[in-house]
């Protein structure tokens, strides 16, 4: 199972959420990977502390070496490093995502990653998925790639309007685990009325 953690807005709990939701898989006995898509890299912080900035391989590792022309590619395994935690392992987020992201999009590589989770999927029985606060291009390819999508959203009418356009921005055919509602309280309920 391949579930991707998205919403366009940011500031919703995504990192957080896909974070614990591998920490409960791994803790369950499940051979778990996080791939963590966002620049910003809080995933990745948030599993490795201050090694998050040592030379490891990342997940633009793997998208630099899809855009090389090479006879013998590194399976995608080759990206993915331990975490401190039994049972989690991770693809690291890297800055240089951004440097990455208007070549991958001119080069369409847009089914790259799914080629990876499906290799990936061999080795972990859970993988999650943190994506960047963007419908860019590797939100779309954590997408096309993914068995299933969870949105977190906070309750209030801005979050509900992006949660909408989000839900209408999955491709057809894929699973859609539900929504999370990250910050309210009881006086914030979304207006379901109108759907």
């Amino acid at each position: 199972m391949a579930l991707v953690v998205f919403n366009q807005k940011g500031g919703v709990g995504k990192s957080t959420i896909a974070c614990n939701l591998a920490a409960i898989s791994a803790a369950q006995g499940r051979r778990t990977l996080l791939i963590d898509l966002d620049p910003q890299g809080n995933s990745t912080r948030y599993l490795l502390g201050a090694q998050a900035d040592g030379d490891q391989p990342t997940v633009a590792s793997f998208f630099d070496q899809t855009l090389s022309f090479t006879f013998h590619p590194l399976p995608a395994s080759a990206f993915v490093i331990p975490s401190p935690f039994d049972g989690l392992a991770l693809m690291a987020a890297s800055e240089r995502l951004d440097e990455l992201l208007p070549k991958l999009e001119s080069r369409h590589k847009i089914y790259k990653l799914r080629e990876a989770l499906q290799q990936l999927g061999e080795a972990y029985e859970h993988i999650y998925i943190d994506t960047p606060p963007a419908l860019n291009f590797y939100t779309r390819s954590a997408l096309m790639g993914a068995s299933g999508c969870l949105i977190p959203f906070d309750c209030d009418d801005f979050s509900r309007q992006a949660l909408y356009q989000a839900v209408e921005k999955l491709p057809c055919g894929r699973s859609w685990y539900g929504y999370h509602v990250s910050h309210g309280d009881d006086d914030q309920t979304p207006d379901t009325e109108d759907e």
